[in-house]
């Protein structure tokens, strides 16, 4: 039995799992991240975004299936299949759902090394099975694969990982194909990529006619069987993109909806990076917060990988031509890292926000092939490579120094570092001839193991971590206020605290909030026009007005208790909202931080209205207005809403202002705090709100209300109006605007109130008339409705997005846009059952094509299987 598992522990593939998977894991261990402790492997996109997304993928596959392609807790209601195949298709994500959503941060540990773990192992099947080294050799090669510069800097990044562990096996399928004709492991395992992550598959699909033109150069002389082969295997990948459809096509589709809109114009043909600062990555712990942001292309690899480089263009078992296809292919890759046009190409013509060079992970994996070729053809060290690796060690040393004060990301500690790992591995390189190939590849191994987990080491302490207490905490507050929420009918909750713009989808509620690379144009321009927060990337409702909390049938709102704890993750140390107007609400509960409240004014997801609610306009940067313009065309209540309510003025530390619209603020002393103070008295017990310009954002200004520092979201784009007063009548309220520069831009600043009883009354009419005996899930809605005389118009807030279908009376009805957001029909007088529902647009026609190619495929192997079996039935019988 024992020595089974030593068999097994010193087997070369459970070694190239093993080995990157314990660094990290010993790494995360030191850390004291969960389970090992009160920290998290929770930074960045992994603890703001995709936590939340690995947690709303178990709600879907555990409770909510229909979530797969629709979901209200995305923003007002959002497509989610495009989502899906960006961030969670990876079956490896499954392994998650042994993990509740408090504890996910321990299951992504586990996930992260296991991936580091399979990336190594992979590789190292590559090497072994295509000869490209021994087993010794490989794991020094497969293991500085797994801990690569790239890998370390995006282990946040676990939507991207599955395709470092699968580009050595579509290369080794690719191999097969190319020296063997043995198209279908290709064709399967590509296609599988582009499901998984259709977005890292385009940036190996570049590659991947660059790697054949080298496979074949190294492995066919005519130049007829050269382009035969390499025809075949475009082919190949085109049948993979085929057999893909049912994925590719609904998501660009959805895409072309939103960031495909962005795709570049024009673009910029200048040089982004210099050059000989690029080498400098070459140094281990390279990689800082501000390289993660806007940095340089993640290439570090333990510098005998280098040697191991050069030596390959001394060997003379590779032909001219090979070298000269490598040569180009890494000077393409090369010039990508500074040149514009190429980076961009590489990132299907968008420019990456954050994570530059997400692609050059292609980069490392082939200088490491070609190093593994190089390091293990070689009978001996090649002087003139000794003599090129001492100047490229002293090159890098130096450019250091020199731009010692003009980056952050390398100090001379590292340097010496450098130079002591890279020249100990110079030196064991020079001894070849001296030592057994074995013995010599585990010397190496060791150098190249204590480089990567160096780099490793250095790298991630430049980040903090999110404390796991700190993460339970909100998410235990989340889960407790929203798990008592009534069952039936459809709502949306509201909150005014949150953890991330995630909580929503992560918790399983209707909310409206939601962040993702998905979002399309349509649904920013939503939240902007009824002022809340939104952009290119994610919205919040954090600036709601009882006037859109109706409309958006916002039943529940979820807030910290009076006098809560600040703890680190507690409700109100996560407040982002200023809220009085919520005690018009009734009080719910109240408990562990948290208290739940109840909207008697939320208006229900389906109901009939006049026709007057097509005259509702979208008045610009007036969410008030705008939002009273369609109340009135949905209720017929006038006078709502009063406009310009007076009030005075007065500042400090101000140089005079005329008025405060179209006006620049400017401080008299900088090193003091300015302020605007805005006073008014209520005549009335209503709600009141200060319209905020959008020079106001962005840390700006941070602002008081009768002393009081307030809640707010810093960064947005579109005016917003803060609830300043409720049930405050004839008492004084003074709102200070502090300035947190020297000048502020003046404009949009009109206070508005509401008649909270009216609206209550009119609101209240129209839950009479709302949709009965509703049914519903996140891709389907059916009820009936009475429609009386006056009313025309079957109204939703569900947002207007291609997909959804509406059937009146078991037909067909044309879908009508409302609003400019809103999906809606005519309807007739009468009792009628509704039916609301939506469908993948696309999915259909890509899933025939997905099957139509399948069918192709498997037609095909089975007509050359029968060739093979006839052709060794008549080689048998000639033999008799």
């Amino acid at each position: 039995m024992l020595e089974k598992i030593r068999k097994i522990i010193l087997n070369h593939y459970f070694l190239s799992f093993a080995l990157p998977a314990l660094i990290m894991l010993f790494y995360f261990y030191y850390r004291k991240m969960a389970p090992f402790g009160n920290s998290s492997i929770l930074t960045v996109d992994l603890g703001q975004q995709y936590v939340d997304m690995f947690s709303g993928m178990r709600e879907t596959i555990l409770h909510q299936p229909n979530q797969l392609f629709y979901s209200f807790a995305k923003n007002f209601g959002g497509e989610m299949f495009s989502e899906w195949s960006y961030y969670l298709f990876s079956p490896l994500n499954l392994l998650l759902l042994f993990f509740n959503q408090a504890n996910l941060p321990s299951g992504i540990l586990f996930l992260t090394v296991v991936r580091f773990g399979l990336a190594g192992l992979s590789m190292q099947y590559l090497l072994v099975r295509r000869n490209f080294t021994g087993k010794e050799m490989g794991l020094l090669i497969s293991s500085s694969y797994a801990l690569s510069g790239w890998f370390v800097a995006n282990q946040v990044n676990l939507l991207w990982q599955d395709q470092i562990i699968l580009l050595p096996l579509i290369i080794y399928a690719a191999i097969k194909l190319i020296n063997e004709q043995k198209y279908l492991p290709f064709v399967l395992i590509f296609a599988f990529s582009i499901i998984d992550n259709f977005y890292i598959a385009y940036m190996i699909g570049i590659f991947l006619p660059m790697f054949a033109i080298w496979q074949i150069s190294r492995y066919y002389s005519k130049f007829l069987n050269q382009s035969l082969i390499f025809l075949r295997f475009l082919s190949s990948m085109l049948l993979s993109v085929l057999i893909s459809s049912v994925v590719l096509i609904p998501t660009a589709f959805q895409l072309i909806q939103g960031k495909g809109q962005d795709t570049i114009a024009s673009i910029d043909w200048g040089f982004i990076q210099k050059p000989y600062l690029v080498i400098l990555k070459l140094i281990p712990g390279s990689f800082n917060f501000s390289q993660m942001k806007t940095g340089l292309a993640n290439i570090f690899v333990p510098f005998i990988i280098i040697i191991g480089l050069i030596t390959y263009f001394s060997i003379k078992q590779e032909k001219i031509s090979t070298k000269i296809s490598s040569g180009l292919i890494i000077a393409l890759y090369s010039l990508s890292f500074v040149w514009q046009p190429l980076n961009i190409l590489f990132h299907m013509m968008q420019y990456p926000v954050w994570y530059p060079y997400r692609y050059s992970f292609i980069f490392s994996f082939f200088i490491l092939l070609l190093a593994a070729i190089g390091l293990e053809k070689s009978k001996h060290a090649n002087f003139p490579s000794f003599v090129l690796s001492l100047l490229l060690i002293a090159v890098i040393s130096s450019v250091a120094v020199f731009f010692n004060k003009k980056i952050n990301f390398v100090n001379s500690q590292q340097v010496r570092l450098f130079i002591f790992l890279s020249v100990s591995a110079l030196l064991v390189y020079m001894v070849r001839s001296y030592m057994k190939h074995d013995v010599w590849a585990y010397f190496l191994l060791l150098i190249g193991l204590t480089s990567s987990a160096l780099n490793a080491y250095i790298s991630t302490n430049n980040f903090s971590y999110l404390t796991n207490s700190e993460y339970q905490r909100t998410v235990k507050a989340l889960q407790q206020s929203t798990s008592d929420l009534s069952k039936k009918g459809f709502y949306r909750v509201g909150q005014t605290f949150s953890r991330t713009r995630g909580d929503a989808f992560a918790t399983g509620y209707n909310g409206g909030m939601h962040f993702s690379s998905t979002v399309d144009k349509t649904t920013p321009e939503l939240f902007g026009a009824f002022g809340q927060v939104a952009n290119d990337y994610y919205t919040s409702y954090s600036f709601g007005t009882v006037l859109t909390d109706a409309i958006f049938d916002m039943k529940y709102f979820i807030s910290p208790v009076y006098g809560g704890s600040n703890a680190a993750g507690s409700p109100k140390a996560m407040a982002n909202s200023y809220r009085p107007d919520l005690t018009n609400y009734r009080l719910l509960q109240s408990r562990n931080q948290v208290m739940t409240i109840k909207n008697k004014n939320a208006l229900p997801i389906i109901f009939p209205t006049s026709s007057k609610v097509l005259k509702s306009k979208i008045i610009p940067e007036n969410p008030i207005l705008t939002s009273n313009s369609l109340w009135e065309g949905i209720t017929g209540t006038k006078n709502l809403v009063q406009s310009n309510v007076p009030f005075s003025y007065s500042t400090e530390n101000i140089k005079t202002l005329i008025s405060l619209n179209g006006q620049t603020a400017q401080k008299i002393n900088s090193g003091q705090d300015a302020v605007i103070n805005i006073s008014f008295k209520p005549n009335t017990n209503g709600s009141y709100y200060l319209t905020l310009p959008v020079s106001f954002a962005n840390n700006a200004t941070w602002i008081t209300v009768n002393g009081e520092t307030i809640p707010q979201y810093a960064n947005r784009e579109n005016v917003v109006a803060l609830n300043v007063a409720n049930h405050d009548k004839n008492l004084q309220i003074t709102i200070g605007i502090h300035l947190n520069y020297s000048e502020l831009f003046l404009n949009d600043l009109e206070l508005y109130s509401i008649n909270d009883s009216k609206l209550a009354k009119s609101a209240n009419k129209v839950q009479k008339t709302g949709i009965k005996n509703l049914k519903f899930n996140q891709t389907s809605f059916t009820g009936e409705v009475d429609v009386k005389k006056n009313q025309k118009i079957l109204m939703t807030t569900i947002p207007a997005a291609p997909g959804w279908k509406i059937k009146i009376d078991g037909k067909n009805t044309p879908v009508k846009t409302i609003d400019n957001y809103f999906i809606g029909a005519k309807i007739k007088q009468g009792r009628h059952k509704v039916q609301i529902y939506y469908q993948e647009p696309y999915l259909g026609v890509a899933s025939a094509i997905t099957l139509i190619s399948i069918l192709l495929v498997t037609l095909i192997e089975i007509n050359k299987r029968k060739k093979f079996f006839t052709i060794s039935k008549i080689l048998k019988n000639n033999k008799k």
